[in-house]
């Protein structure tokens, strides 16, 4: 697979089969990401997969804390979007537009409830200590680890809901108080479910690049 059809392979799925990833799968897509360059080699990134029955009892919580209206309470600070500038708020809202007028996208909101019923999640953390640059850092990681993941027929979701109650991955994964939880990504095999044919478009090119 070449990488322009590989990249474009990888596309968010929201829905997952009750079929685990094996276990030395997941250590080899975590072995290809750490090819991703970061400052100085600085590696900053640690990962923590909850799968089986760990990843039930998360899926279990989250649910009862969305059910119960709880707000998110992310490691990392979230303004509201329309405060993010106008190019991503623009991006946002077409896609928003789009979601509330697929049928497919029904059930989106129980859909991230329910942690996309993945069988997996990859949670991704930098020290509280580091620098921003970390987080950029992690970032790449991601990146990679999706793009190895997909290259093994694997797909994912990396979205905010992830880590959005980060007190439920401490406690059943053992992520210290003093890591930063900056990534979740859910890790498994798409199901036949309608929501999983809602695609997400791209601007233009044109439209952010620059070249002189």
């Amino acid at each position: 697979m070449n990488f322009k059809t590989l990249a474009k392979s990888r596309v968010s799925i929201r829905d997952f089969q009750d079929k685990p990833v094996a276990k030395d799968l997941l250590k080899e897509i975590v072995s290809d990401a750490q090819q991703a360059p970061s400052w100085a080699n600085s590696q900053p990134w640690k990962v923590y997969i909850a799968t089986g029955e760990t990843m039930k009892a998360i899926q279990g919580e989250h649910l009862k804390k969305s059910q119960d209206g709880i707000k998110g309470y992310s490691d990392l600070p979230v303004k509201s979007i329309k405060e993010w500038g106008e190019l991503p708020w623009s991006n946002m809202e077409t896609w928003l537009e789009s979601v509330h007028q697929d049928a497919t996208m029904k059930e989106f909101g129980e859909a991230n409830a329910r942690l996309w019923q993945a069988p997996s999640m990859a949670y991704i953390t930098v020290p509280k200590s580091a620098p921003v640059w970390s987080i950029y850092d992690s970032g790449s990681f991601a990146q990679t680890l999706m793009l190895s993941a997909a290259s093994h027929g694997v797909d994912s979701m990396v979205a905010y809901e992830n880590i959005k109650y980060p007190d439920e991955i401490r406690s059943h994964l053992g992520v210290s108080d003093d890591e930063l939880v900056v990534a979740g990504i859910a890790l498994g095999y798409r199901s036949q479910h309608p929501i999983n044919q809602f695609e997400n478009s791209r601007i233009e090119t044109d439209d952010i690049l620059t070249i002189k």
